[in-house]
């Protein structure tokens, strides 16, 4: 009975082997999958032309091309099946490296009044040399250069911290020297990191993207916080500040880029991306939640099937069209196709398939959305209207500045003087930073005596 058991056992394993083989190479991919396989189409011919590489090199000596040490970079794990993050410890590459946590880099940018703390460093900003002024030189040239995500396919992610500082020293020098050219250098920040943010084809590239943006907008917020901001910074102000764009608020190439990788095995290395997360404020492990496992095997054949990579081909694209409609959730990998998919080995290897969580990223671009709409709302307000008072003119511009996460006007707090989303929860908690996105509101017009908080009946909810 005993050699019974063990020869139905072996002839059991025969088949799931043979089933096994046959789901992966019997039947050809799907549209989907192919699609996801996809990579992106470049215009540019030349790589010295493109920023992507000019920011690989950002911190090389001064003595180098960035654009020329970045492509060296890239092709360096390019032209490597199992290569890792872009090796910076070579000698030159990171010559201009900056080792500081955020809120260090410029502090007076987050002051209450950061123009006159930038005119206060006038002599100092006039005066940048070695490091500092390579870099804001270094920044100014990439500011005119064309763009092209080069990050496809690729686990490599830029250094980033020197880029933000020098975006900061870059606005923080023209508002130094006067008020209008430090509002041009802000929108010309801005253009360019919108630009980023279209045509990224990794996470990493968008998250990047938007942490300038946010960084930009909390700045500009300020300034327009303030009842003495004059005419120049409200007049210049309008045209910087649209919502965004369908391709910028798409995920469908970011979603490619990590499905490729998965299916091909690859890890995102996550030490390059742990100051993005911090910078993003993600939670510290989101970059990994959306990083497939490594492959797992049986007798040299891989468990991941070809039905396996189909279910997730099918979870993806749903996801990318979810984001791209709008929708303030994405769907879940159970909703869609259950452990049922996974071949028979696989379902035994690990019974629970692995679901990314990009649930941190898809409520960061509403929430960059948001802020958007929210400082584009301090510059209407400040303009004289028959409107009394605010929540009739948030009523008012409603369909042009809604809330992306409620998709209803945006809500004013008179008590804290702050407009204000319901953010990622989609509870109102009256303005409460913790939870709500909201801005300040000094030097707007004055809400009459009656006047108090009022919010629609479907969005006032209490938090528990």
């Amino acid at each position: 009975m005993k050699h019974l058991v063990i020869g139905v056992i072996i002839l059991w394993a025969l088949f799931a082997l043979s089933s096994l083989i046959w789901s992966s190479k019997g039947q050809p991919p799907s549209a989907i999958f192919t699609q996801l396989m996809e990579p992106p189409q470049h215009r540019l011919t030349s790589p010295y032309e493109n920023g992507y590489y000019y920011l690989l090199g950002f911190a090389a000596d001064p003595s180098l091309d960035p654009t020329k040490v970045g492509h060296e970079m890239w092709l360096e794990i390019a032209g490597t099946p199992v290569a890792g993050d872009f090796n910076y410890d070579k000698t030159g590459r990171s010559e201009l490296r900056i080792q500081l946590p955020m809120e260090q880099i410029l502090p007076s940018w987050d002051s209450e009044n950061p123009m006159s703390e930038f005119r206060n460093m006038r002599t100092g900003l006039h005066a940048v040399a070695g490091r500092d002024h390579t870099l804001l030189a270094r920044y100014e040239r990439w500011l005119t250069m064309p763009f092209e995500d080069m990050g496809f396919g690729h686990q490599g992610t830029p250094r980033f911290v020197e880029i933000f500082f020098a975006h900061r020293l870059y606005a923080a020098d023209g508002f130094s020297q006067q008020t209008a050219l430090g509002i041009q250098r802000l929108k010309k920040d801005m253009n360019k990191w919108r630009s980023v943010l279209r045509d990224a084809t990794t996470i990493a590239t968008k998250v990047m993207a938007q942490i300038v943006i946010i960084d930009d907008l909390h700045l500009l917020s300020t300034l327009l916080s303030h009842p003495a901001t004059g005419k120049t910074v409200l007049a210049m102000t309008p045209d910087i500040v649209p919502p965004l764009t369908a391709a910028e608020s798409s995920l469908r190439w970011p979603l490619q880029h990590q499905f490729s990788l998965g299916v091909r095995g690859k890890h995102t290395d996550e030490l390059s991306t742990e100051w993005l997360a911090t910078a993003a404020r993600l939670p510290k492990q989101a970059f990994h939640q959306i990083t497939h496992p490594p492959r797992r095997s049986f007798l040299g054949i891989p468990l991941q099937t070809r039905e396996t990579w189909e279910m997730y081909a099918t979870y993806y694209d749903a996801m990318a069209h979810a984001a791209e409609i709008g929708q303030t959730t994405l769907p879940k990998l159970h909703e869609l196709a259950g452990p049922a998919r996974q071949g028979i080995l696989e379902s035994l290897a690990s019974p629970h398939s692995f679901e990314p969580d990009w649930e941190p990223f898809h409520h960061q671009l509403k929430e960059t959305d948001a802020r958007l709409r929210l400082v584009s709302l301090q510059v209407v307000l400040r303009r004289p209207s028959p409107q009394v008072t605010v929540p009739n003119r948030l009523a008012q511009v409603g369909l042009s500045y809604y809330d992306p996460f409620s998709g209803l006007p945006m809500l004013w707090s008179p008590t804290q003087q702050k407009i204000y989303s319901v953010g990622k929860d989609r509870f109102d908690d009256g303005g409460d930073p913790s939870f709500d996105i909201s801005v300040p509101a000094m030097g707007f017009l004055s809400p009459g005596p009656k006047e108090s908080r009022t919010t629609s009946p479907t969005r006032r909810t209490n938090r528990r």
